[in-house]
């Protein structure tokens, strides 16, 4: 007899596949004595526990796929979960899978499918067709597809002595619907400090919420990724790793990191670095502290000065009746010292930390200076020029067509060649607070395109060049502009899917939420300019009729004035 084939739709995988236990800390109720005030406060319902299922006696070849499928989602945060996976599989397979080589997020769960097989098969095929919306790989680092793509992801049966099945060949890798990676995976900001040791530069990984301060640690012994290589550097010497495979955390809040040996040969000073590095990666919150010991001794340090996170430093300026305000409190304000205008066409506005340069795009041939001795002043000149940025060297950036521009401090103009934008045209930079990194929107053959890319500089903090860059924000179409809103989060001016125009947020990394994807801010509509304040999670949006609306953290849009041309933050 042959079995037709089945299409399962997994949208209860996990539920055919565990029990939930809904655990709830709370104080013990009496049950005898006098009745008396209660004063003991309960504590809130913790997470959802899983306890997860073994395989079934005499389960079909598809209900053993989608039963492991089901478990193995829960191995990131359950310490059984993988126990219990190994169940399904045969001993070869189980030794020969890869869980963390990739994870595959999705759209929604797997549909499982199940090839005809004669009812005395003992080999047998089952398939996973799935709708891929992001991946991660063996290093924690996120990547968004431009939009969901169908994958089959093939899994290979046998039927054991006993009679049952199991898996006996399958790709190495998790899958996890984005309803639940979230659940399963910790977003962490790994923190590499600046060449010249002044600020901290964010790196965002997802690591398996069971064991993710060990992970992270391991990452920073690893050093920055390679897009950050040339604009970061490292205080821990090379060759340093884990003395054990686990970052405990006592119960007295004391976070402790045993390495190996090699961590003695760093001074003093660079030996305090690395717990300052590591306790901005690990400590998240108030009360954890980093203790680093060679094996088990504890190692010496020296005070240092803390590193600064990329923060937002000043009031965002604005232009209206041909004139530079200050935006303060969701009001305009005029500025300490008026800022020339006249003669001028200010098409875009930048400005550095504490409104030192000010510079405006004059029509779109020059970038000028309006602020300081000898105002106004030309910086840079072109045709076609982007809107300016302002890094926190006083380096004002602007580009055209695929060349990018920077006017130094100095008054010297550099021209930067960047391999990867030969055949691109730039619409938009954006240089992060602490100047290690850059925010790109170009156009070419592959469409519109937003990269970030690590900004390499010399001795003298002069930018020499550009990394190669990781993409960002993938499925927000036409993007025309790119602002640092969070220290690994830039908020873009695009496309919805009805072509109406919008504001998004898209993680360097993965956005926390929602599987890590992007999303839309809503309450603005058709926004011509946005800027943001890194630290503060506000923004500013200036819509098709020149009104001003600004966001405070996660609160909703509110008017601020009329007839605004232009808004910005510094950077």
């Amino acid at each position: 007899m042959t079995r037709g084939p089945r299409r399962r739709p997994a949208a209860a995988l996990l539920a055919a596949a565990l029990v939930l236990v809904a655990t709830v800390a709370c104080a013990r109720i009496p049950t005898d004595g006098a009745v008396r005030d209660g004063d003991t406060e309960l504590e809130n319902v913790s997470e959802i526990g899983y306890i997860p299922t073994g395989p079934a006696a005499g389960a079909s070849p598809d209900q053993i796929v989608q039963g492991f499928l089901g478990v193995a989602q829960l191995g990131p945060t359950s310490t059984s979960a993988f126990t219990v996976a190994q169940e399904f599989l045969t001993p070869e397979a189980w030794e020969g899978w890869d869980r963390y080589a990739r994870v595959l997020v999705l759209e929604e769960d797997p549909q499982v499918e199940l090839e005809d097989i004669p009812a005395d098969a003992t080999e047998a095929t089952v398939t996973a067709t799935v709708r891929v919306v992001a991946t991660l790989d063996e290093r924690g680092m996120y990547t968004e597809a431009p939009k969901p793509s169908e994958q089959v992801v093939p899994f290979r049966l046998t039927r054991e002595a006993g009679g049952e099945w199991r898996v006996a060949q399958l790709e190495d890798g998790l899958m996890l619907p984005t309803a639940f990676f979230g659940q399963a995976f910790h977003p962490t900001t790994l923190y590499f400090p600046t060449p010249d040791l002044t600020w901290w530069v964010p790196d965002l990984r997802w690591f398996p919420r069971q064991t993710w301060r060990t992970d992270a640690t391991s990452e920073i012994l690893a050093g920055p990724p390679d897009w950050l290589e040339d604009s970061t550097t490292t205080v821990i010497p090379e060759g340093t790793s884990l003395a054990i495979d686990a970052v405990t955390v006592t119960d007295d809040g004391t976070i402790d990191v045993s390495l190996t040996t090699t961590i003695a040969q760093a001074s003093a000073e660079k030996r305090s670095l690395a717990v300052a590095q590591l306790q901005a990666t690990l400590a998240e919150g108030e009360g954890r502290t980093v203790v680093l010991s060679d094996g088990n001794t504890p190692l010496t340090t020296a005070g240092t000065d803390a590193l600064s996170v990329p923060r937002t430093s000043g009031d965002a300026l604005a232009v209206t009746g041909g004139r530079v305000v200050r935006v303060q409190g969701g009001e305009l304000a005029e500025p300490d010292v008026p800022l020339p205008l006249a003669g001028l066409d200010p098409t875009a506005l930048a400005t550095g930390p504490g409104d030192e340069p000010v510079v405006v795009r004059d029509g779109q041939e020059r970038v000028v200076r309006v602020s300081g001795e000898g105002a106004p002043a030309v910086l840079i000149s072109g045709t076609r020029l982007v809107p300016p940025s302002v890094d926190r060297f006083d380096g004002v950036w602007s580009a055209q067509g695929s060349q990018l521009f920077v006017a130094l401090a100095s008054g010297d103009v550099i021209s930067l060649d960047v391999d990867w934008l030969s055949s691109r045209t730039i619409r938009s930079v954006r240089v992060s607070p602490e100047g290690a990194r850059i925010a790109v929107v170009s156009s070419g053959p592959s469409g519109r395109l937003v990269h970030v890319a690590g900004v390499v500089r010399d001795a003298e903090n002069v930018p020499t060049g550009l990394s190669a860059p990781v993409q960002v924000g993938a499925s927000v179409r036409q993007v025309t502009q790119a602002v640092w809103q969070d220290q690994t989060v830039l908020a873009l001016l695009g496309n919805e899917a009805d072509g109406d125009g919008a504001v998004f947020l898209a993680g360097v990394g993965g956005l926390a939420g929602q599987g890590g994807l992007s999303r839309t801010v809503a309450g603005v509509t058709d926004p011509r300019w946005v800027t943001a304040s890194v630290g503060t999670g506000a923004m500013l949006a200036v819509d098709g009729g020149a009104t001003l609306y600004s966001r405070q953290s996660s609160a909703l849009w509110s008017m601020v004035s009329e007839d605004v041309d232009l808004v910005a933050y510094p950077g």
